[in-house]
Parts: C-alpha cells; structure tokens; sequence
C-alpha cells in the first residue's frame, strides 16, 4: 500500500468525466457537425488529443463521451 501511495504522487490525475465533457462539448460546437457524423468523430478526436494528454484521461470513456455527445 505504501509503494502504491508513492506511486500515486507520480501519476497524473484523470480528467473527470465532466471534464471531458466540457473540452468535447467546446470541440463540437466549433465544428457543428450533423448527428452520427462518423468523419467529425476522428476530427473530434484529433482535436481533443492535441488539447489533453491521452495520459490524462481513460480513452475508452472519452469514446464513450464523444459518441454520445455528438449523437445528442
């Protein structure tokens, strides 16, 4: 447990799912593109990994995230 807390001050925090949101929610309104547009989605991507560290984030919820919102 010890050498886990130690670890842990070395390790970058990940964003929050709300965090994510809010990066991806800037990302699609600059875009604007239609509901389901599978093209956005890599340039959804592309734009959010050069912004926030893949380090710093759980990929499969950024995903997650940006086919939801992009669905909305």
């Amino acid at each position: 447990r010890k050498e886990a807390d130690v670890l842990q001050l070395f390790v970058p925090p990940l964003l929050s799912e709300a965090e994510i949101d809010r990066k991806l929610s800037d990302i699609i309104s600059e875009l604007k593109p239609q509901p389901g547009d599978k093209k956005a989605l890599g340039i959804i991507f592309k734009q959010f990994y050069s912004a926030v560290d893949r380090s710093a984030v759980d990929t499969d919820l950024v995903t997650a995230r940006a086919k939801a919102l992009l669905d909305a």
